[in-house]
């Protein structure tokens, strides 16, 4: 059970900050840094401006993310430096091409639930796509941790 107890305390430890950070400036400052460095790409496939009210939400995914990558243990230095890096530009490109799919829809289908059922699988993908890079990113201590909790529990009894 205490096994368990301190991940989990780590990760709210690491979480609630880190969330508090985001609500508190950090979204607004990751949108303001998306809009301007998309701003071409996003004129060039329709408005930026439609992004600006469906998409930031979707943007959160950094903090589980971040969160997991700190807290992972046994994760080395270097792995853990480069992998939330390129963890972060991926995600950041995830971000854009939501950002040009949910265009897309709302251009096609305007404001109605068939534009929401168009992009879902995007909105999938968004948010999966922190815990998806977590577990690449940590697949070898992932893989020593499920096998150790795997051979606990189906090990035969004396």
């Amino acid at each position: 059970m205490r096994t368990l107890l301190i991940p989990i305390l780590k990760l709210v430890a690491i979480t609630v900050p880190l969330t508090w950070l985001w609500l508190e400036g950090g979204r607004d400052l990751y949108h303001q840094i998306f809009i301007h460095v998309t701003h071409p790409m996003l004129v060039w496939f329709g408005s930026p401006n439609s992004v600006l009210a469906t998409v930031p939400q979707r943007f959160i995914g950094y903090v589980p993310f971040l969160a997991l990558m700190l807290i992972t243990p046994g994760l080395s230095v270097r792995r853990r430096f480069w992998g939330t890096l390129i963890g972060s530009v991926l995600l950041f490109l995830s971000h854009a091409g939501f950002a040009l799919a949910n265009i897309a829809s709302y251009a096609r289908y305007g404001e109605t639930p068939e534009a929401i059922r168009w992009i879902f699988p995007m909105i999938l993908l968004v948010d999966s796509m922190p815990f998806v890079l977590w577990a690449v990113i940590a697949r070898e201590v992932l893989r020593k941790s499920l096998g150790t909790a795997a051979g606990k529990i189906f090990a035969k009894s004396p």
